[in-house]
């Protein structure tokens, strides 16, 4: 169990767009303020203008440093295509030591 002052947390996002994607992917990583991207291919269904739509989209899972939350939204804003992206953070309350510390290797300071 790892419980480093410093926070870790998970950043989800979305895009059906791999321009902006890869823009994000490459912004985030290139600046160090994440560590690790994953991207799923999924389905989502949502309410927007009164109308339930759906889309396939890519989930992007950013492993990123607490702190660094505030950046990280700053980059996707900048180079998301959707007029109100999901931005979200979750804390990682715990996790493998290991894994946590590469996490924090691998963020700028």
């Amino acid at each position: 169990m790892d419980t480093h002052p410093e926070g870790y947390a998970i950043v989800l996002s979305t895009t059906n767009e791999e321009e902006s994607q890869q823009a994000i992917i490459n912004a985030l990583l290139t600046a160090k303020l994440a560590a690790c991207i994953q991207v799923m291919p999924i389905t989502s269904y949502y309410h927007w203008h009164g109308e339930i739509n759906h889309d396939q989209e890519s989930l992007l899972i950013i492993k990123i440093l607490h702190r660094h939350y505030q950046e990280v939204e700053q980059v996707i804003l900048a180079n998301h295509s959707y007029q109100v992206p999901q931005i979200v953070m979750l804390p990682i309350e715990t996790g493998f030591h290991e894994y946590l510390q590469w996490i924090q290797s691998s963020s700028h300071s």
